[in-house]
């Protein structure tokens, strides 16, 4: 074995394959549908959430829907205000209101 072995795994070990699997047939799982992100806030956790509505902020300006943007901006300022973060909510706010500014009247 050489000194940086360890960074490629170091020995690589027989691959043996067993016949015991081959014989069990595989069970088909049925996959549950897929749930909407809007619908079901709860169950998510508050940072994939948060990444959510980044996303789609941005991906909304980069689109011009600025309505859309501006709702999950605000939404944002709302969820971190509510977790106590002032100067987060702060921020989320004052990009809501860019992003006003720039709707068409």
């Amino acid at each position: 074995m050489g000194l940086f072995s360890f960074l490629f795994g170091g020995k690589k070990k027989p691959k043996v394959e067993t016949s015991v699997n081959a014989a069990v047939p595989q069970k088909s799982v049925a996959k549950p549908a897929a749930v909407n992100v809007v619908a079901a806030p709860v169950s998510m956790p508050a940072g994939v959430l948060q990444a959510k509505l980044r996303l789609r902020m941005a991906a909304s300006l980069r689109a011009g829907e600025h309505a859309a943007a501006y709702e999950a901006a605000q939404a944002l300022a709302d969820m971190q205000a509510k977790a106590g973060r002032k100067t987060a909510a702060r921020v989320w706010v004052a990009q809501a209101e860019r992003i006003k500014a720039s709707l068409p009247a």
